[in-house]
């Protein structure tokens, strides 16, 4: 409503009968480009890690072809009870594997420490509670975790409840659990 009542202030001059002869202005005889409002942005408006797009190397929904091609054949096969899907165990991480492609990925803390913790290709360190100026606070505080959203795409830093101490991490779609 705003715009509209400084648009017509705006244009009264040129929507008023003046008693004088006036002249049209030439800006109304030539076409006008359209205007555009612009708005300043930040290309990093935020300090935080704004997507979660993969977990130790693996993105989520990754076909099983390409998973078996990037990490190779895993070092065992368990049933998921909770998916009623398939985990596939490798050294530094395993990946719920449901309808052909990565539901889940799991590190946990042995894994995390042998070979690093990768989220979107950037180190984490939740052992030294690194995560606060990487990801904010989190989103929900569960019993067993914190819970970090990002659209639907969700992280969950399990915690000893006791100690406080990091038991694990999963990256999947906040909407299929």
């Amino acid at each position: 409503m705003n715009v509209i009542l400084l648009l017509l202030s705006l244009l009264s001059p040129y929507l008023s009968v003046s008693p004088q002869k006036e002249s049209v202005p030439a800006a109304w005889l030539f076409p006008q480009s359209p205007v555009v409002l612009a708005t300043e942005h930040s290309v990093n408006a935020s300090p935080y890690i704004t997507a979660f797009d993969s977990l130790a190397g693996v993105p989520l929904y990754m076909p099983e072809e390409e998973l078996l091609q990037v990490k190779g054949t895993p070092l065992s096969v368990t049933p998921d009870p909770w998916q009623g899907c398939e985990e596939y165990h490798y050294s530094d991480m395993s990946a719920g594997i449901c309808d052909g492609a990565v539901l889940y990925v799991h590190v946990t803390p042995a894994e995390a420490g042998e070979y690093g913790l990768y989220l979107n290709g950037q180190r984490i360190e939740p052992q030294k509670n690194n995560l606060p100026e990487l990801l904010g606070s989190p989103d929900f505080v569960a019993e067993d975790g914190d819970v970090y959203m990002r659209g639907s795409t969700a992280l969950k830093i399990y915690r000893n409840s006791q100690t406080g101490e990091w038991n694990g991490i999963d990256l999947f779609d906040g909407n299929s659990s």
